[in-house]
């Protein structure tokens, strides 16, 4: 069967990448032809392009004032591309936005939409597209999307009849949390609630993830790598705290605290990382501290102790930690005593048993 893959596939953050990539090899290895759809808007890439770029003066200002950070915030750019490139099978050609779909040719025998956030409606560079309304002649499958953090606010409920005429033309449906399968429930107002699958990042064995992460650490000795897609204040505090108790430096990748973090004695900030350093940082850190779910997800996958901040607010983090009795994991006084990571890995084989049979099914 031809395949083709709709999701945030070029988003220069790491798990929406990761993900991609993650579903399009399970895939493959059903022994299907699959390429994703290479669909990047304006929008998105303007979100993602390196910040001196931005318009204004005040970016260009800061790159001056910062041009280690401007130098490496480039650096990560061109990290991200180059996986797009590398690890990718994308569509020959590329599209700008959902109306340029839908006057596409498209030949393939079933669309997948999935997984990440592309179902959450508040997301800045959400696109109809991925609630498949360019879809004619193929089946429509949803595998694992996600409705966001907090999807009874972030999915506004005048858009469920618009939502639930684009939900209804699916023949397969699985979402990625319990909070978004009970929205989806409400939108269809049939009584009917799709299963909750894996984030396809669990579907790929540990020994995927740290092959492609690599043999050799790109820092050097004891650190804890501290990890967020946005700013937080707290989730650096805390992962302070977790330095000085541990007598460890802690590793940043994002530049978004750079000021108010580089003097501190624990700090070191590391930003030129794509998806491959990403993996690279988790894999040889002896702790984590975040607030993302790829985060989770892969320090999970490469069994590191992790402290997830406010994680079981979090619809996402929360429905994975309690899946595999990591809900300890969300409580601050986990990094002052766990030294290894603990969980039931026959809950995690079985959650990836069923993911795969309804993948297969839905794709058979």
């Amino acid at each position: 069967m031809k395949v083709g893959i709709i999701t945030f596939h070029a988003s220069h953050n790491y798990g929406s990448m990761l993900q991609a990539y993650a579903l399009q090899q399970v895939v493959t290895s059903l022994g299907h032809d699959c390429r994703i759809i290479n669909l990047r808007t304006p929008r998105q890439k303007k979100i993602y392009s390196p910040f001196f770029l931005y318009p204004g003066l005040r970016s260009k200002l800061k790159a001056l004032a910062y041009p280690a950070v401007a130098l490496n915030d480039w650096r990560k750019h061109r990290l991200f591309e180059k996986f797009l490139r590398t690890h990718l099978l994308l569509t020959r050609a590329e599209y700008s936005s959902s109306e340029q779909l839908r006057h596409a040719s498209l030949d393939f025998d079933i669309v997948i939409s999935g997984s990440d956030q592309i179902w959450n409606t508040y997301c800045s560079d959400h696109e109809s597209a991925f609630f498949l309304d360019f879809c004619n002649d193929a089946r429509r499958v949803a595998y694992a999307p996600s409705m966001g953090p907090i999807p009874e606010i972030e999915v506004e409920p005048h858009l469920y009849p618009q939502l639930a005429a684009h939900l209804r033309r699916y023949d397969a449906i699985a979402v990625r949390e319990q909070r978004t399968a009970s929205i989806v429930s409400r939108i269809l107002a049939d009584g009917t609630t799709p299963p909750t699958v894996l984030d396809p990042t669990l579907l790929l064995p540990a020994s995927h993830w740290s092959r492609l992460a690599g043999d050799t650490p790109i820092i050097s000795g004891d650190y804890i790598f501290a990890y967020t897609p946005r700013e937080h204040q707290l989730l650096y505090a805390q992962a302070e705290v977790v330095a000085q108790k541990k007598g460890m430096k802690v590793v940043c990748s994002s530049a978004n605290f750079y000021r108010q973090w580089h003097y501190r004695p624990y700090f070191r900030f590391y930003t030129a990382v794509g998806p491959i350093e990403f993996l690279n940082l988790i894999k040889f850190s002896r702790f984590v501290v975040c607030s993302s779910f790829h985060a989770v997800a892969f320090s999970i996958l490469l069994s590191k102790p992790f402290y997830a901040l406010n994680g079981m607010n979090d619809s996402r983090v929360a429905t994975l930690l309690s899946n595999l009795s990591l809900d300890y994991c969300a409580s601050p006084c986990t990094y002052l005593t766990d030294s290894e990571l603990k969980y039931k890995e026959s809950a995690l084989a079985g959650k990836r048993a069923n993911s795969l049979d309804f993948l297969k099914k839905a794709l058979s």
